[in-house]
């Protein structure tokens, strides 16, 4: 086709899902590890699923308000007739918001789904300062 450019119809979501997927893949991010972080009451909850994956064979790490999660999923050598899983690792970075206090994070691994549970800054209540108005007359001099 001829005088065919590409053009940017603006933000796609998929697009930005697979282009972030290369990306790991590139760096050596090893297999996909689909996620979900929303955010519940006073505390944003990472869920990822890590299929194999013991929690000895598990890293998290946090640098800078991104969570880090490593693993590594074993599967036995043995003899297959048919084999389809095999050995997998997992990397995938998450940016979390800055109120987060990850030194209080909890983590729990069950059926294979990993859930990181970072709890969030609550917000100072805006605190009343009394103010004393002075009024000035234009009338007196």
């Amino acid at each position: 086709m001829i005088g065919w450019r590409f053009s940017d119809p603006g933000p796609n979501p998929l697009r930005d899902m697979l282009e972030q997927v290369m990306a790991e893949r590139r760096r050596g991010g090893g297999e996909w590890m689909p996620v979900n972080v929303f955010e519940d009451g006073d505390a944003v909850v990472v869920e990822a699923a890590l299929p194999g994956v013991r929690p000895e064979d598990l890293d998290l790490n946090c640098t800078d308000n991104v969570l880090t999660i490593t693993g590594r999923a074993q599967v036995p050598e043995r003899e297959y007739l048919h084999q389809e899983m095999r050995p997998a690792e997992y990397h995938r970075q998450i940016a979390l918001p800055g109120d987060c206090r990850f030194e209080d994070a909890q983590a729990a691994v069950e059926d294979g789904v990993l859930t990181v549970r970072v709890p969030k800054v609550r917000p100072r209540a805006p605190e009343r300062i009394r103010i004393q108005v002075n009024r000035r007359d234009s009338d007196r001099k």
